[in-house]
């Protein structure tokens, strides 16, 4: 029988990793092929294949073509995004495509950049009665002063199209709010968690000086849903979890009603406007204990491999849903516990197989 034949985006980042780990027991029935802007990545060669291409945003028309040579080349079943840029291409490809769009694992261009834009985010949350941080992506002095007032400092001010908490910055002034705002593709959005560990933090600054490591993300809530080719929603999966310096993560089912209900409702809406595949929802409480939703993601996680061995089989459901086979081998283990453990530890790719994907562009098991 014909292996299922799998092309994952971006595998050099965690999250392709993390499709990796939940597929390893079972890539018997699978032909996992690859790609990477970047040869030097130790586990782009944990493939059977991987190809390198430009990075998807620089330059998406060179990026296109090398997608559709290697779909044809490698007859590719199933297209899997692991970056926020792979989920703005895909969506944008799977209109102009509608003979390719079965194949991707995204949903339409309108709900693609709704996901990616965290004002555009806020502002469909606003109509479909969703609880989203309070936010503002442009505003008067006046309008600032009321937003201020209502959400107090400490505010967050970050790029409307981010992730991984990239230039993500605490604002605790006017001054600062107003400077944030003045910069193209930036919003501001209520804090969510205790205020007083910032104030704790700032004081400590002025009598002690700045630690070396320190963060402020703290328990966050994270579901995950997946909207089928039909529109349904086969599954809603919520977790809370904490990170420790990005050196461990360590992740819990979360049985909330209240997270479920935010997850499916998020779902519905979405399905309603077009997205198809996974829907992967950040929710964090405020100071009074109410969960908030902070930015969606439209395809799996750093946190994937976690739910996996909570026993959630959110990528083999993924695949299944999409390609109406069901592969063998292991599926999710039965969990043992309710909390998953992740350590990250070092690795190294051989200095030979580097040499020889980047020259070749392209790299095989076993050759």
């Amino acid at each position: 029988m014909r292996k299922l034949r799998l092309l994952v985006l971006s595998v050099g980042t965690q999250v392709g990793q993390n499709v990796l780990a939940t597929l390893a027991r079972r890539r018997g029935d699978l032909e996992l092929i690859a790609t990477s802007s970047v040869s030097n990545e130790p586990s782009v060669f944990d493939w059977d294949a991987v190809y390198i291409v430009p990075a998807t945003a620089a330059d998406p028309e060179a990026f296109e073509l090398r997608l559709l040579d290697i779909m044809a080349r490698e007859q590719i079943d199933l297209v899997i995004p692991c970056r926020d840029d792979d989920i703005v291409f895909l969506s944008a490809l799977h209109d102009r495509r509608p003979d390719l769009a079965p194949r991707l694992l995204c949903g339409s261009a309108d709900a693609g950049k709704v996901i990616a834009d965290k004002w555009l985010s806020a502002e469909f949350c606003a109509r479909h009665g969703l609880p989203f941080a309070p936010s503002i992506a442009s505003a008067t002095a006046t309008e600032r002063a009321e937003f201020a007032r209502r959400n107090g400092f400490p505010l967050i001010a970050k790029p409307r199209r981010g992730y991984a908490s990239q230039d993500v910055y605490l604002i605790s002034n006017d001054e600062q709010f107003e400077r944030t705002l003045a910069r193209e593709g930036w919003i501001v959005q209520k804090y969510l968690g205790d205020p007083r560990g910032v104030a704790d933090f700032l004081e400590g600054i002025a009598s002690r000086g700045i630690p070396l490591y320190h963060t402020f993300q703290g328990l966050k809530s994270s579901i995950q849903a997946l909207i089928a080719p039909d529109g349904s929603v086969p599954h809603v999966i919520c977790t809370r979890n904490r990170s420790r310096m990005r050196r461990s993560k360590w992740v819990e089912t979360d049985r909330d009603p209240v997270a479920l209900d935010i997850g499916t409702r998020c779902a519905q809406a979405f399905s309603a406007e077009g997205w198809r595949g996974p829907l992967n929802i950040q929710c964090q409480r405020d100071a009074d204990g109410v969960l908030l939703i902070h930015e969606f993601n439209g395809r799996f996680t750093g946190a994937t491999v976690d739910r996996w061995l909570l026993g959630f089989d959110e990528v083999g459901a993924a695949i299944e849903t999409f390609t109406g086979v069901r592969f063998g081998g292991d599926q999710a283990p039965p969990p043992v516990s309710l909390e998953a453990f992740e350590s990250l530890v070092a690795r190294g790719a051989d200095p030979r197989d580097v040499e020889a994907f980047a020259r070749d562009g392209v790299w095989r098991r076993g050759r």
